[in-house]
């Protein structure tokens, strides 16, 4: 039984995880981290496509979380991901 379950893991290799998450404004996001092929790990905000045009465009963006340039940035003090979704343009429609 464990090698049944074993194989269901390795053809199932998990990437990462998202939590969903509010803004202060009450903007709804995913924010997590993924593994990249050398195992490292990188920091993540997912946003809802406010500018979907046509049915071929994304219906998510992925955007890598990195901390702001505190030298030009008014948010200093608060944690990265709050940085990060300050920057992005709100989104309008709450669909997570």
């Amino acid at each position: 039984m464990n090698n049944n379950n074993n194989k269901q893991q390795n053809k199932n290799q998990e990437l990462g995880a998202l939590w969903k998450k509010k803004s202060k404004t009450g903007m709804s996001f995913l924010s997590g981290y993924i593994n990249d092929h050398d195992g490292q790990r990188i920091d993540v905000v997912m946003f809802a496509n406010s500018n979907k045009s046509n049915e071929k465009a994304p219906d998510y963006r992925l955007y890598v979380s990195k901390p702001l340039d505190n030298k030009k940035n008014p948010t200093q003090g608060q944690p990265k991901k709050q940085q990060v979704v300050q920057q992005v343009k709100e989104d309008e429609d709450d669909i997570l």
